[in-house]
């Protein structure tokens, strides 16, 4: 997790300050009645401030502990140009006689949309002191004014594949026109400015919309009068905001903006708005992403940064990574990827890597994103321990060609075998459109081997992605046993993790050969872990193009031994293919 300073120079200055110093004076809620009339400010286009009338309909009762909200109609010129209420006006401090009522924060939806909620001023104001969460009961017919979240940068389909994700929090995504708005200048942000939380910035945006209520002296600001996503303790970027235009909707007219440099945190996200602080660090996950299509000679590399938010971060980055992919090909369909990830983290000595080769003939860019996906779910959910990463690589090369190869036969030197020695396979690929090669691996049969015959299955490792677990079947016998076990081993957390995370980093390869199979073992054998029998993994540079090697090179080591009287022997050899199918065969224990 990283920290960014605020830097206050040049073209990009913005200048904070507060339109009330010392404690905001805050209209009572009791002395409102039908009929009150005031003013509300927003910003309709650019940075300029603007105000509207409003006239108070009704003060609408909610359940005990919670505070009523107040029923209002807005008018004048802003309104006539807005069409309404709008989308981003959420958060449009409204004052009577010089005192702050509240923030505008609902509105009928398909109807008069100039008939709206406020949020009263007091429920706002707590959400800096930590209030207690609290629900409130909307009148039929009204609707927060739903908050525009602004994508720019993501596309057609990567757009697509966010909004999905973020349709569970109420938002409103919308295609953002520009990316951090530099040439913005010097802005004083007060009640009634446009501003952004960010949750992505960089080469890639989102961004939602609204309206600044009140800040105070200690620049801390409230604004939208309703939750963002309703997530509690957040920590989310703030930026001040340029508005483009309102656009006209049947469902509720909407505000189209783009952000600019982020100058400060928005850290509560409560039912009665956001509340956030200026000035100060922002906590951040930098993605790099470097996309090369081999065919054209083309190369290009993005970078965002995401909001540490482990709810968010596997949309947010696999939505970058997509598009960066589509942007760089800048074409659909088939081809063969080389994927390199790297997550840094924390406490971590060493980084967790994966590499690994996809091939596509329909959409290679969904498909190379396979493990960047397993791996950010794994970091963020694991039940084991908390992983604060710190940083995010993607390396992903892609080229038109076919690199698949299909087994066509595995046949051993030998068909008897006595317990102890090896057997060479010899098995037969054939490149896509290619001439017959040949790979051989080395397979080790224990010394506790049962007589008998043994069948061994040579396949691809693409095959082992898509294995189901069996049903753990527990008995009380099982039980017993998992008590003794844990007498003389006591697993801690940070070894579980450990295990976990090889496991991914080594887990099988599509362009691997693999051959496995059961030994039928001498349980009455006294097994210590002495045989080493488990995974092999085997390579040959004559096989491998020195570009693949270099990407493959922290995994090619000394065979890697993993013992386990529930999985079969595997050994595993890297090809420059993608492997489809398998073959199998017997061999004979003597």
């Amino acid at each position: 997790m990283n920290y960014k300073k605020l830097i206050l120079t040049g073209i990009f200055l913005c200048l904070f300050s507060s339109a009330v110093m010392g404690a905001t004076a805050v209209y009572p809620i009791d002395q409102v009645y039908p009929g009150l009339k005031g003013i509300g400010k927003t910003v309709v286009r650019g940075i300029k401030i603007e105000e509207f009338a409003v006239e108070v309909i009704d003060v609408i009762p909610q359940p005990a502990s919670t505070p009523p909200l107040i029923m209002v109609e807005v008018s004048g010129d802003v309104i006539d140009r807005s069409g309404g209420i709008a989308s981003g006006m959420s958060g449009s401090p409204i004052y009577i006689d010089g005192k702050l009522l509240g923030a505008l924060s609902h509105a009928y939806e398909y109807s008069n949309f100039r008939i709206g909620l406020v949020t009263p001023a007091e429920a706002m104001l707590a959400l800096l002191d930590m209030f207690p969460q609290y629900e409130q009961v909307i009148p039929a017919g009204f609707a927060e004014i739903k908050t525009p979240v602004a994508v720019s940068g993501i596309k057609a389909r990567a757009l697509e594949a966010l909004s999905d994700k973020l349709k569970a929090h109420n938002v409103q995504v919308i295609p953002g026109v520009s990316g951090i708005m530099q040439q913005m200048g010097e802005v004083t942000l007060e009640p009634g400015s446009a501003f952004a939380v960010q949750l992505l910035r960089g080469d890639f945006q989102v961004a939602a919309f609204g309206t600044i209520t009140d800040i105070d002296e200690r620049q801390r600001f409230i604004g939208f009068g309703h939750p963002f996503m309703h997530k509690g303790d957040v920590n989310y970027f703030a930026a001040p905001a340029m508005v483009h235009y309102v656009m006209p909707h049947a469902q509720i007219p909407y505000k189209i903006a783009s952000a600019g440099e982020s100058i400060g945190v928005v850290y509560q996200d409560r039912a009665a708005g956001v509340a956030g602080q200026l000035n100060i660090p922002q906590e951040y996950i930098p993605i790099d992403i470097h996309v090369a299509d081999v065919d054209r000679n083309i190369e290009q590399s993005y970078h965002v940064e995401a909001v540490a938010d482990d709810s968010l971060l596997s949309a947010l980055a696999i939505s970058s990574a997509y598009q960066g992919i589509d942007s760089t090909l800048d074409r659909l369909g088939q081809g063969t990827a080389y994927v390199k990830l790297e997550f840094y983290a924390k406490d971590m000595p060493v980084p967790i890597i994966r590499t690994n080769m996809f091939y596509s003939d329909s959409d290679i860019a969904v498909w190379a994103l396979s493990d960047l996906s397993d791996g950010l779910d794994l970091i963020t959910t694991n039940n084991l321990q908390h992983i604060e990463l710190e940083r995010i690589n993607v390396s992903i090369r892609v080229e038109n060609t076919r690199k698949t190869a299909e087994i066509e036969k595995a046949v051993p030197r030998v068909f008897q075998v006595y317990p102890g020695e090896s057997v060479d396979v010899e098995v037969k690929i054939r490149p896509f459109r290619g001439m017959v090669e040949t790979r051989v691996l080395r397979i080790q049969i224990p010394e506790d081997t049962l007589p008998g015959l043994m069948t061994v299955t040579v396949r691809g490792g693409s095959s082992g992605y898509y294995a189901i677990k069996p049903t753990v079947h527990t008995t009380i016998e099982s039980l017993q046993q998992e008590e003794l076990d844990e007498m003389w081993r006591e697993s801690t957390t940070a070894e579980s993790l450990d295990i976990l995370l090889n496991k991914y980093m080594n887990r099988e390869r599509n362009n691997e050969i693999v051959a496995e199979f059961y030994p039928f073992i001498d349980m009455s054998s006294d097994i210590e872990d002495e045989t080493g029998f488990g995974e092999w993994y085997f390579y040959s540079e004559d096989f491998i193009p020195v570009s693949e090697i270099e990407m493959l090179e922290h995994e090619i080591a000394s065979p890697k031994w993993e013992v386990s009287s529930n999985e079969p022997i595997r050994v595993r050899l890297i090809t420059q293919y993608v492997i489809e199918g398998s073959a199998s065969f017997d061999i004979e224990v003597l």
